[in-house]
């Protein structure tokens, strides 16, 4: 079997509502479809999701394309040495590896589908039968947070998210009428999206303390490791790395310098769904479970792709991220999506 064309069409996906984090407000995003298609009449479906412009994604994708057509779909370990070594990204993996991601994702599909088995089966074998994800507010106000979190407890789901890191005096406010709203028995994660300096975060942490946060994600820069460990070292939350941690040594950097709790990554920062695996198995070595994270503008097809990869992996937490309830509409059909207590 070759590969004989991959194809990659921009989409365009109005949200639900705005969304609302530290660094803006978003109202839409443009993930990228990939159709990678062999000489067999088999084709692979994959997604490339890049946050910054779906111009850029395409231009890393069709570099990828050139390295991949007429070469065989399985051998996928040799393709991605082959993009990052002779296309020359390796110094340009924390965005590269979210466009190759769609690639990746679409050759494992035209393995599963070459096999007659579902990836899981050829990445180790399914570990968990569910992954439970966390039910991500969405608003602006402490009024309406409040709300939305009450009616996502009331479809199930027992872990919440809320982006944090747009003042200290708002962040206080939205994650007490969560907390009071929800009561105690909810996971209660918040995100500031390298918001704050180390002695911000130290500050705003503390003040949220009160209120029971199961972590809190990425309050420093993704550069900064040591103020991570400095601020885990004067909290009592726990300190999750998210944008810290795309890659095997960076994983490995969280670990020597005690720096996180938990890792939250998904493929489309690692790469595909093959560096997941061996993220997470860096991250078992280090004692650390791992934790999914999402990216903005991503559809049913990375939520169903990470699904596969997640139930191979022993070491993970509760509460993984998805984004496709975001999206107005999907390119996967709602009644493969549907969240039942927040498992899918």
């Amino acid at each position: 079997m070759r590969v004989t064309q991959v194809k990659v069409t921009p989409l365009a996906i109005p949200f639900k509502e705005s969304y609302y984090y530290s660094q803006g407000v978003t109202q839409g995003a443009n993930p990228i479809l990939v159709e990678v298609e062999t000489d067999e009449g088999i084709t692979g479906i994959g997604e490339g999701c890049g946050d910054r412009s779906a111009e850029a994604t395409v231009g890393v994708l069709k570099a990828g394309a050139r390295l991949l057509e007429g070469e065989d779909p399985f051998e996928i370990e040799r393709f991605l040495h082959r993009f990052y070594r002779q296309g020359k990204w390796d110094d340009m993996r924390r965005y590269a590896n979210q466009a190759l991601a769609g690639i990746e994702m679409a050759l494992w599909d035209i393995i599963g589908q070459a096999c007659g088995q579902p990836v899981h089966r050829l990445l180790g074998g399914k570990f968990h039968d569910r992954i439970n994800h966390f039910g991500f507010l969405q608003g602006d106000d402490p009024v309406k947070l409040a709300d939305h979190a009450g009616a996502l407890c009331d479809q199930g789901f027992d872990v919440l998210y809320l982006k944090v890191g747009r003042g200290r005096e708002r962040d206080v406010s939205c994650v007490r009428a969560v907390r009071e709203r929800v009561g105690p028995d909810v996971a209660f994660r918040v995100d500031a999206n390298m918001a704050w300096t180390p002695g911000e975060a130290i500050q705003t942490l503390t003040a949220l303390a009160p209120f029971d946060i199961d972590f809190a994600e990425q309050p420093v820069a993704w550069s900064d490791p040591d103020g991570l460990a400095r601020i885990r070292s004067a909290v009592s939350i726990p300190i999750a790395v998210d944008q810290g941690c795309f890659t095997e040594p960076e994983a490995l950097e969280v670990i020597r310098k005690g720096a996180a709790d938990v890792i939250v990554a998904g493929f489309h920062e690692t790469g595909g769904l093959l560096a997941t695996k061996k993220l997470a198995a860096v991250a078992s070595a280090g004692g650390l479970p791992i934790c999914r994270h999402g990216v903005m503008g991503e559809t049913g097809i990375s939520t169903l792709a990470a699904l596969q990869i997640f139930a191979t992996i022993p070491n993970q937490t509760r509460g993984h991220q998805v984004m496709h309830q975001l999206n107005e509409n999907d390119t996967v059909p709602a009644e493969d999506l549907i969240f039942e207590g927040g498992d899918i």
